[in-house]
């Protein structure tokens, strides 16, 4: 796999994902997790995903450089 076709994936995994609010940190839908200070958490939180079929025997499921981890 290249790592065009990996970045297009975890973009992918986060747009299913982010269609559901999550309910450990309160994010709307459309909007990835936030850690306790209000950063974007660098991984989702596992009740957030584990409605994704796709994605609910995963354990992590990364926040894709372009939503910014790690920034408020």
């Amino acid at each position: 796999m290249s790592a065009v076709s990996a970045a297009d994936n975890v973009t992918r995994d986060a747009d299913e994902v982010e269609r559901h609010p999550c309910p450990r940190c309160d994010v709307p839908p459309g909007s990835p997790c936030r850690s306790r200070s209000g950063a974007v958490a660098g991984t989702y939180h596992t009740g957030h995903f584990a409605g994704v079929p796709l994605l609910a025997k995963r354990l992590r499921v990364r926040t894709p450089a372009d939503r910014r981890p790690g920034q408020p």
